[in-house]
């Protein structure tokens, strides 16, 4: 009786509109604007205390409390770290994600990747935040998890050594948006220590709710290039990576400076005329906000002189932001894996548009009547 009347209860939830967006569960039962009021009204800032600002947070080996990684770590606020902290400066750009001391390069590339698509983004990323208007130290953000939107809030202390931010933080020094989405997503997944290793796509859903595909690239189809184009348009996220033959060559870097065993975001795709020829370029960036591509249609390669010059200013943007170009046959030749996160499971091979619907199935395994279960098994009722 008792899981039939959960049953019944959540089915009223979810018909009352509970888990989308709009209204998100709340994580840890941590609701927002009570928490944030009651800090208003006592003048005290928030301090989280389902994700304390101490080494439990940190991790639990590599980042466990007595390593060396984590010697000299202060947990501080914005509001100590510089004299006017901003939340999101000039929009939430692909630049604001520059990789700090954690190995969690696919979170950074899905962060990069949801950038490209506002409505997205501020799914994930409530912009009516700041640290000036009725500011408490409690900020929120927004997650897909098992059928569902979480909301999940935090403290804004952030792990910092010798004053400056420790893990993902914004090219603008004043800029806070992305430091604060690692943290809440630390907080979802358990510590700061386990984002380290993952794959884009897990990000990826995790920030929109869609539906995934892979493509091997070494056996690419035909029209790769057009499915590519397609996802882009439609505000699909798209990661890249180089697989290794062992572990030894994570992290190594080519001589044309690609990473190995490292998560790229796709960032556009163009076409240009090179020499009276159709040529296909596509876009990455790579989420350490350097070290980029040295091949051809790289910053400054000879390529870009022979395209038509309004064209070339237009897409040749020379800054070592992470971010470069590369002839599409290079991509196929370099790279081994791409993720593609669809926000409608409609295929994108196909250039029709279909009609879907949404099921969601709430259930629990039961002994003799769940699905597997064997009648002639013994002990099955």
């Amino acid at each position: 009786m008792a899981a039939q009347a959960a049953g019944v209860s959540k089915q009223r939830t979810a018909a009352e509109g509970l888990g989308c967006n709009q209204r998100a569960e709340k994580y840890l039962g941590q609701d927002f604007e009570t928490l944030r009021q009651q800090c208003l009204d006592s003048g005290i800032l928030f301090k989280d205390p389902e994700f304390p600002a101490c080494p439990s947070a940190l991790g639990y080996k590599d980042l466990g409390p007595h390593c060396p990684e984590t010697q000299g770590i202060v947990w501080k606020r914005p509001t100590e770290l510089c004299p006017s902290p901003q939340f999101i400066l000039g929009g939430a750009t692909r630049t604001d994600i520059r990789q700090g001391g954690l190995g969690d390069c696919w979170v950074l590339a899905a962060i990069a990747s949801l950038t490209l698509n506002e409505e997205l983004l501020y799914r994930v990323v409530p912009r009516d935040q700041n640290f000036q208007e009725d500011y408490a130290g409690i900020f929120r953000f927004q997650f897909w998890q098992y059928g569902q939107w979480v909301e999940v809030v935090v403290d804004d202390r952030l792990p910092t050594r010798d004053g400056q931010l420790l893990f993902l933080h914004s090219e603008e020094g004043s800029e806070f948006w992305s430091a604060l989405l690692e943290k809440a997503y630390a907080k979802l997944n358990g510590s700061y220590e386990a984002l380290a290793g993952g794959s884009t796509v897990e990000g990826f859903e995790d920030f929109t709710g869609g539906v995934s595909e892979f493509y091997d690239l070494k056996k690419p189809p035909a029209s790769l290039y057009q499915i590519i184009r397609k996802a882009l348009r439609a505000g699909s996220l798209l990661g890249c990576s180089i697989d290794v033959s062992s572990a030894a060559e994570a992290e190594a870097i080519t001589s044309q400076k690609l990473v190995k065993s490292h998560a790229y975001s796709v960032t556009g795709v163009e076409e240009v005329d090179l020499h009276g020829h159709p040529e296909k370029l596509i876009r990455l960036r790579n989420p350490w906000g350097e070290v980029e591509w040295s091949g051809a249609w790289s910053d400054n390669a000879p390529e870009w002189n022979h395209i038509d010059p309004r064209k070339k200013e237009e897409l040749d943007k020379k800054a070592e932001d992470g971010e470069f170009w590369m002839s599409f046959s290079d991509f196929l030749k370099q790279f081994s894996r791409l993720e593609i996160c669809n926000l409608s499971p409609d295929s994108l091979s196909s250039e029709e548009e279909h009609k879907w619907s949404l099921v969601l199935l709430h259930g629990r395994w039961a002994q003799g009547s769940a699905a597997g279960d064997c009648q002639s098994c013994p002990g099955s009722s």
